[in-house]
This record gives C-alpha cells, structure tokens and sequence, in this order.
C-alpha cells in the first residue's frame, strides 16, 4: 500500500529539558527531525485538500508545544508527541521522532545526546 512521508527535519528549538539542575536555567538547543506515515490511496489529488493529509505546519505547532513543557527527559518529549499528533491524525500508521541535545552537559564530551522514538 502505497504511503506519505510527512517530515520536519533539522528543526532547531530551545528548550530547558535535563536532570541536571543547571538545565533548567540555561537550556539547550535542540534539534528534531520527524517522520510521520500516512496512507496515500486517502489523499485525492483531484480535490487538492489539505485535510486528506497532515499538515507539516501544526506538526511544528505540536512539537513547539510539548518541547515547552519541560520534563527532565527527552524519552518523555517523545512519547507526548506522538500521542498528541496520533490524537489529532487518527490515520498516522508509523514514525519516528528524534530529540537531539546539541551541547550535552557531558564534561570533556564534543558531540550530541539524544533519543530516537519510532512508533
């Protein structure tokens, strides 16, 4: 069966997610690329209609959202947005969702942290 991939990619947001205390205060950048499945035998191409589809714009309204929630971690992010897009989207089949801290708080660490969530 044929499918839509609906994608944010390389989204860039602060947040103030962490378990460490300085987190709270000073936040991070995140970056988050997203991937959401739908079926596309529902999409009529004649009709040209944006509600036989997901709008990746209240996509990145979603995700802004629950990124401003703060939560100690990003396993928590994730979950919250996968239910809140599956909430508004009955039709999403699968996906995924990847959080990634740019500049982890991690001593003497160059690189990235993050969380993949496929569903």
């Amino acid at each position: 069966m044929p499918e839509f991939e609906i994608q944010l990619r390389d989204v860039l947001l602060y947040a103030t997610h962490g378990v460490m205390p300085e987190e709270s205060v000073v936040g991070n950048q995140y970056r988050v690329n997203v991937r959401l499945r739908i079926d596309a035998s529902l999409f009529d191409p004649e009709k040209d209609d944006l509600a036989s589809t997901i709008s990746y714009a209240e996509v990145y309204e979603i995700l802004k959202s629950v990124m401003s929630d703060r939560v100690a971690l990003l396993e928590t992010v994730a979950i919250r947005f996968v239910k809140e897009v599956r909430n508004r989207w009955p039709g999403i089949k699968h996906g995924w969702i990847e959080i990634v801290k740019t500049v982890p708080p991690i001593p003497n660490m160059i690189g990235e942290a993050g969380v993949r969530y496929d569903f």
